[in-house]
């Protein structure tokens, strides 16, 4: 396993956000529940992302068995990437906060490859359709498989990087999008 130690920037819904240095292999847990104070407002855990807005989400589940380091993380089904921690508690709107990701990458793209400047900007207005309760069960397939199109396919990685969490997000919360979807129903409101 990795050695040595990380600073690891948690932000989002725990007591105590902000930077901390701690060995890798520290479990994800402890890091959430003992250095952070916990989840705010005794709230309890929805999702985390480990590495930035680029990476994969993580149930609570796969929390409770992830030690953090880059191993550890992989072997849940995320990537560790910058260490930058985004917890989420069960107030969470998933679907809100994977669009806010989507439109950061769609402003970000630099245009030169068309998977990545169509992409993105489709990623967007497909997300933006379901937030505002105007999708349907067919946007689903297209957010896949438009994630899919885009991923391994331009010059840098930001196409790649705007998949991932929208990929991630419905293989892990399809039941957020299809409430939105049948009933314009949001199941969280931060």
């Amino acid at each position: 396993k990795s050695p040595g130690t990380k600073l690891f920037c948690v932000s989002g819904h725990v007591n105590k956000p902000g930077n901390y240095e701690l060995p890798l292999g520290f479990p994800m847990m402890e890091l959430i529940e003992d250095v952070c104070g916990g989840i705010r407002d005794g709230n309890a855990l929805k999702a985390v992302i480990p590495g930035g807005a680029s990476v994969p989400f993580m149930t609570v589940e796969e929390c409770g068995r992830c030690s953090l380091d880059y191993e550890g993380v992989q072997e849940c089904g995320s990537m560790l990437g910058c260490a930058s921690v985004i917890v989420m508690d069960e107030t969470a709107d998933i679907v809100k906060q994977v669009r806010r990701m989507v439109q950061f990458f769609a402003h970000e793209s630099c245009g030169q490859c068309t998977p990545c400047r169509e992409g993105t900007a489709w990623l967007e207005q497909i997300m933006r359709r379901i937030e505002d309760g105007r999708g349907t069960e067919d946007d689903l397939e297209r957010l896949l498989d438009l994630g899919e199109e885009m991923t391994g396919t331009t010059i840098c990685v930001l196409s790649d990087s705007c998949a991932v969490p929208v990929r991630s997000s419905i293989e892990k919360f399809r039941e957020e999008y299809e409430a939105l979807i049948r009933r314009g129903e949001r199941v969280g409101a931060a």
